[in-house]
């Protein structure tokens, strides 16, 4: 039997009635030559009993013991017979009938890409208007938003593809498809909160080269249980993730991901010069982003005090 062009791969967990959302999406697309594959962490018998009644022809695993958020991730994806991986979270589903065939047609035409990814519509769902997400804007606080990659991150990420470090606006897995090549690209399970980074980096890593297009492809279901909504402004996972992450690819080659990680994170997260010469970051720069930030803070306390005068 001949192998699938693309293998759409559904990690999930409690949650049937969103992976029917994303099932009943997948099977209204014009393109059909992809297979459907579901890794199963889920505590009840829910997602099952709608696979088996009513879509046979998935590919379905349940997991004796839950996984867990990036090792469910994997294990959907080591499902995969594709030449294309398509991850697709399960809150998460295809805008309209073209959208499997538009990604796929985005790799088909440049045999070179590692990857290829799209703007996205970016939904509410059960009631949230965005005001109790950290991660949504004031001017984003409507039923949904589309959202796309600005041109001078286009840009930035052709000329570099380390210019990712500074901004990740690829945006979620979902909107993302990857070339299978020699062997799986799978998430580092040693991340956190940018775990899509680094599935990105490891994809750029191997060949620079991407598609995109503007067109929200998909849509992100946008509520207060997504895992990223689990982390506060200044967890330390999210420090821990992008020291791994800088230390991992050599950023510290880069005097732009040099600058960001200083001002962002070890500034940020009040870590001192020792850890930042050990991480191969001068004196010099350290100090300019440390009275950089010293000096926006006073400036900050002293508008304020002027304001209540």
């Amino acid at each position: 039997m001949e192998r699938p062009k693309v293998s759409i791969c559904i990690p999930c967990y409690n949650n049937a009635d969103e992976v029917e959302r994303l099932l009943q999406s997948i099977y209204r697309q014009s393109y059909t030559d992809f297979e459907v594959n579901i890794s199963d962490d889920s505590t009840n018998d829910e997602t099952q009993a709608l696979v088996n009644g009513c879509y046979p022809m998935v590919k379905y695993q349940r997991n004796q013991k839950p996984y867990g958020h990036i090792l469910n991730w994997n294990a959907a994806i080591k499902m995969a017979e594709g030449a294309y991986i398509k991850i697709m979270f399960s809150d998460d589903w295809f805008t309209d009938s073209k959208s499997l065939g538009a990604f796929a047609a985005m790799l088909d035409n440049n045999p070179d890409a590692a990857l290829a990814f799209s703007g996205s519509r970016q939904v509410m769902l059960d009631g949230q208007d965005g005001g109790a997400l950290r991660h949504v804007t004031a001017a984003h606080q409507m039923k949904y938003y589309d959202r796309a990659a600005d041109a001078s991150f286009i840009d930035g990420l052709r000329e570099d593809y380390r210019h990712l470090f500074l901004g990740n606006q690829i945006g979620a897995p979902s909107a993302v498809i990857y070339r299978r090549g020699s062997a799986l690209t799978l998430f580092d399970e040693q991340s956190n909160w940018a775990s899509d980074l680094f599935l990105y980096f490891n994809l750029l890593e191997k060949s620079p080269i991407f598609a995109y297009t503007e067109a929200p492809l998909v849509s992100i279901g946008v509520h207060a249980n997504q895992y990223t909504e689990s982390f506060s402004d200044k967890d330390e996972r999210i420090y821990n993730d992008y020291k791994y992450m800088y230390t991992k690819y050599g950023l510290n080659r880069s005097k732009a991901c040099r600058a960001y990680f200083t001002e962002q994170f070890l500034i940020k997260y009040h870590r001192g010069f020792r850890e930042a010469k050990a991480l191969g970051i001068g004196g010099g720069l350290f100090v300019r982003k440390m009275f950089k930030e010293l000096a926006a803070t006073v400036l900050s306390f002293v508008t304020s005090r002027f304001r209540k005068c």
